[in-house]
């Protein structure tokens, strides 16, 4: 695998969004690599049962059917049934400053689930236990040291020294993409200056196998139901957003403190809060690259686009990339053209680009309204949050467009 034996498509990154690109495209026959700068053992380590908030990972997803389908297409998915997974049947989301209310439901929809609660690390050691039966190459435990373009030929340094050549390279590196920094792809983002204060709880009452969120001025809270081996259901993921000062106060909080303040942000929808895990604190920022494609060259998931968590769908917009440049590379291999071909990144640019924009836009717009308190502005969301609520067929449309139904 060197400039003279380049390779048909090198992955950049080995999380959940780009593992599982390099999954399929060896399984779609073509020569591929990917490089993980951690170690691929270590995604293969599961995590330990868990009797406590403590053991489990405070960074899930929210993974919907379409991702879930993309995964089962894959392989994967029956790897992450085997381990905890929280399949939620229910939606419940309200104004913390007025009346309004939605509730969404799986049965009204005649789907199991509206999506499925997963660890992120449950779903990489899934996506790398069927790497090992592939045919891709996997370069772990090592970083990426440069980009390099000769001609026709690109690649990247690694840096123990060796040098990767492919035909077409694509960044699955993460928000802060040193790839997309080198090739010179630039984005337009701004900061939301918010943090998301992750943890995970366990509660008095049962989740009910719901999803919950709390809109306020100050950013969303949700709490998203979690599983165990055992089939406890009183656990929770916490994602609360929160204007950076009020974040860093929250969490200098002891555990009591905390809880008190959560208990009340939630408004105790179940019950007490028992216990509550280490907190953590993730800056909060909206980043879209102005082009995801040049020759040879393509960004998939955050490395192309991050958005702000309040409807969960980092993952399945990282996932709906991966789905469409799959495709793209699958109908190129079928015509015989190759995989930089530029009428290829064209198309995968073209599907991609627009869907992304209309959804960063549409949680922008959430935020904007949730996060204004003119009378005005929250009689209409309270009325409009009920008059939805009661409208089925455009509520579930709504919904079924967020699960992926019709994809």
């Amino acid at each position: 695998m060197t400039e003279q034996q380049p390779l048909d498509i090198l992955v950049v990154g080995g999380g959940m969004t780009g593992s599982a690109l390099a999954l399929g495209l060896g399984q779609q026959g073509w020569k591929v690599a990917l490089i993980e700068s951690g170690n691929p053992e270590s995604a293969l380590v599961e995590g330990a049962p868990a009797a406590t908030v403590d053991d489990f990972e405070p960074r899930v997803s929210a993974i919907s059917v379409a991702s879930q389908r993309l995964l089962e297409t894959l392989g994967a998915w029956q790897y992450v049934a085997t381990r905890r997974h929280c399949p939620y049947q229910a939606m419940t989301v309200w104004d913390g400053d007025g009346t309004g209310r939605i509730h969404f439901e799986a049965a009204e929809l005649q789907a199991q689930a509206l999506g499925t609660i997963v660890e992120n690390r449950s779903v990489v050691r899934a996506l790398f236990l069927a790497l090992q039966g592939s045919t891709v190459a996997v370069f772990g435990g090592v970083s990426v040291s440069g980009w390099w373009e000769q001609g026709d030929s690109r690649g990247i340094d690694l840096a123990d020294g060796r040098r990767v050549a492919a035909r077409l390279v694509v960044a699955a590196d993460g928000a802060n993409s040193r790839l997309r920094q080198w090739v010179g792809l630039p984005t337009r983002e701004w900061d939301y200056n918010q943090q998301a204060i992750v943890c995970t709880v366990r509660t008095a009452q049962p989740h009910r196998f719901t999803a919950w969120q709390r809109f306020s001025p100050t950013g969303p809270l949700a709490f998203l139901p979690l599983q165990a081996e055992s089939g406890d259901d009183h656990f929770c993921s916490i994602v609360w957003s929160q204007d950076t000062a009020e974040a860093r106060r929250l969490l200098t909080l002891g555990d009591a403190a905390f809880v008190a303040e959560l208990e009340s942000a939630i408004e105790r929808q179940l019950g007490a809060v028992l216990a509550v895990s280490r907190r953590y604190g993730f800056p909060l920022r909206q980043r879209h690259a102005k082009d995801y494609v040049r020759p040879g060259f393509a960004l998939v998931g955050d490395a192309a686009h991050t958005i702000h968590p309040l409807a969960g769908q980092g993952a399945n917009l990282g996932y709906g990339d991966v789905r469409v440049l799959l495709d793209e590379l699958a109908r190129a291999r079928d015509t015989g053209l190759g995989p930089a071909d530029e009428l290829v990144l064209a198309r995968y640019q073209r599907r991609r680009k627009g869907e992304n924009l209309t959804m960063m836009a549409a949680m922008e717009g959430f935020k904007q309204l949730f996060g204004r308190d003119e009378l005005p502005l929250r009689w209409l969301r309270n009325t409009g949050m009920r008059w939805l609520d009661n409208l089925a067929p455009l509520k579930n449309r709504i919904a079924a467009e967020a699960m992926g139904l019709d994809r």
